[in-house]
């Protein structure tokens, strides 16, 4: 990366220290800084506001995600902004994602490959993807103004890959991703992760406008004035709590809360268990991580936010051999590159994988028909495998906890299969598939096997035997699974744990289609009556929301969803640039 954007460059050196912010901004209080200037009030503060500031800005971002472009729109137009990044690098787990977002409505892109789409058709499966229950007039704006972030990405210098058929389904392809993009994400070894692309893109451009992205600083409260705006937030620093004042409004991008085992509970106690790992709790522990715990939806809610419906927690991935989601080297500090970089998830889970292994309980026991993982819903719908209402996962989420299920497989169906036998021997959770030795057995024997797995010998082997007897008998009498049937029969016999991996939340905060957050609290002369427009909805001034957090999606809407959190952070920073200073 050289002289462009790196870990110990930019983001712990210029991003911290930008117009002295963190020497004078944040570690005291600054006079005059352009950057940071002192604010006295005028008057009584009022009940929980600060009674000075020690440091002023027009627009705080909170969050180095998506929050990023929230930050080069403010900026751009002409607000003094501030990102504050509760991790020790900007770009949160967005760095982690795949990088693919779905983008319609006659973008540059499309034009360039000749493809026919409009917004209206892309607005229609947008809406059938989350079966009709995201938000419509958000969903519209999201359409109306993808097609310009797809150039203003581009614009920043994202090379775009071709065109592809996408998440949503139909005959348009509306399927976007990076390409290698060198100077600032060219893949390398292992799986690429160009979501990277997106920000180091943004924390260039952020240089480029002299933003700084102040690490380490976690915001832990929103001031508001009564009923009245936003006026600022408290940050847990390095150097202590500092009260940052917004004058013209604080836009939320803290993604997700999916590692917040209490509100996760809230919504759906099935997918939190006692095993912080084993049962949907934090994806990885390496040095990129940030929890997503759910900061600013706490924050907001305590100044009368009001949530959507966040009852599709999240997808759901079970994890076979694995217990992290991804992971990084040692020092990872050149991104350009993915060489240290591992994407692991355990056993590949295709269709193979179930057909050929079975699937058993803590009691060793079959619960479930293994083939129906594989099952699709309808086109653009998602997966049956990672939908929590839908049999696969409803029926793992309906066993006792401790759960302990693991998949079995003999040596023959191994083969078949080509598992990784050199990693699966010799696991290593932060490289490669990233295998854990404590969701792995081999033994010789089954009843050795149910010895490593922890479950009673004469259970498995009697389930053995009844899966042999019906793959001879060319019927599986117990669930019904599809033939043909791998007889389990051939040592060594494996085993593989399953872990449970929350994922990509859906809905949040409600916001409305300037992104700023409702405010559930407010007086309303006869909340019988519905309103004809979100937009009519009061809202808390100087409060806006976006990605993850201000989520309005709708219901199991499926993945690829970048293009939208950056639209609507993009939407975000500008309206609140635009307020009246306060």
């Amino acid at each position: 990366m050289g002289s462009d954007v790196t870990r110990r460059g930019f983001l712990a050196g210029a991003a911290l220290a930008a117009a002295g912010v963190a020497a004078g901004g944040l570690a005291g209080c600054s006079s005059e800084s352009s950057k940071g200037a002192t604010s006295e009030p005028s008057a009584p503060a009022s009940a929980g506001v600060p009674a000075s500031w020690d440091v002023e800005y027009e627009v705080i971002v909170v969050g180095g995600g998506v929050g990023m472009a929230a930050a080069i729109e403010a900026a751009e137009a002409g607000a003094n902004v501030v990102v504050l990044e509760k991790g020790d690098h900007a770009g949160g787990l967005w760095m982690t994602a795949g990088g693919s977002c779905t983008m319609g409505g006659n973008h540059v892109v499309q034009q360039r490959e000749g493809i026919q789409d409009d917004a209206d058709s892309w607005f229609e499966a947008e809406m059938r993807s989350c079966e009709y229950r995201g938000n419509p007039e958000i969903m519209r704006m999201l359409v109306e103004k993808g097609p310009d972030t797809v150039k203003w990405m581009e614009d920043l210098g994202m090379i775009w890959g071709p065109m592809t058929a996408g998440v949503l389904g139909g005959d348009v392809k509306r399927g976007l991703a990076p390409d290698p993009n060198p100077g600032v994400y060219e893949g390398g070894k292992g799986t690429p992760n160009s979501g990277i692309c997106w920000t180091q893109l943004w924390e260039k451009k952020l240089a480029e406008l002299d933003v700084p992205i102040l690490l380490n600083s976690r915001m832990t409260r929103v001031y508001r004035e009564g009923d009245g705006p936003v006026v600022g937030v408290e940050v847990e620093t390095p150097d202590g709590i500092k009260n940052l004042k917004a004058a013209k409004g604080v836009v939320l991008c803290t993604g997700t809360w999916t590692d917040n085992a209490r509100m996760a509970a809230g919504w759906d106690p099935r997918i939190v268990g006692p095993d912080t790992y084993g049962d949907g709790g934090i994806p990885a522990e390496n040095l990129l991580y940030v929890n997503s715990s759910g900061d600013g939806h706490l924050a907001a809610s305590k100044v009368g936010a009001a949530f959507a419906d966040m009852s599709f927690v999240s997808y759901l991935y079970l994890f076979f051999g694995a217990r992290s989601y991804w992971g990084w080297g040692e020092d990872p500090l050149d991104w350009t590159t993915n060489e240290n970089y591992a994407a692991g998830k355990g056993l590949s889970r295709t269709a193979d994988l179930y057909q050929k292994s079975i699937i058993v309980n803590g009691k060793g026991e079959r619960y479930v028909n293994e083939a129906s993982a594989a099952d699709k819903l309808p086109e653009g719908m998602g997966a049956l495998s990672e939908n929590p209402e839908m049999p696969f996962m409803a029926a793992y989420l309906a066993l006792d906890q401790p759960r302990n299920v693991w998949l079995i497989a003999d040596s023959a169906a191994a083969e078949e299969m080509k598992w990784p036998m050199d990693q699966i021997e010799n696991p290593n959770p932060k490289t490669g598939n990233m295998f854990d030795p404590a969701c792995l057995a081999k033994a010789d024997t089954i009843e050795d096997l149910a010895s490593q797995m922890g479950v009673d010998a004469a259970a498995l082997k009697a389930t053995i035997d009844a899966y042999n007897a019906d793959a001879d008998a060319g019927e599986d009498s117990a669930f019904g699974k599809p033939g043909p049937l791998s007889k389990i029969e051939t040592p060594p016999f494996y085993g593989a744990k399953a872990s449970l991996i929350r994922h990509t939340q859906r809905n949040g905060l409600r916001v409305n289609t300037k992104s700023q957050v409702i405010d559930a609290w407010a007086d309303i002369a006869d909340p019988t009556v519905p309103v004809s427009s979100i937009d009519e909805e009061p809202v808390i001034p100087h409060l806006y929301a976006a990605g993850e957090l201000g989520d309005a999606l709708g219901w199991r809407r499926v993945h690829n969803s970048l293009g939208h959190y950056t639209t609507a952070a993009r939407n975000a920073g500008a309206n609140a640039a635009g307020e009246t200073a306060v």
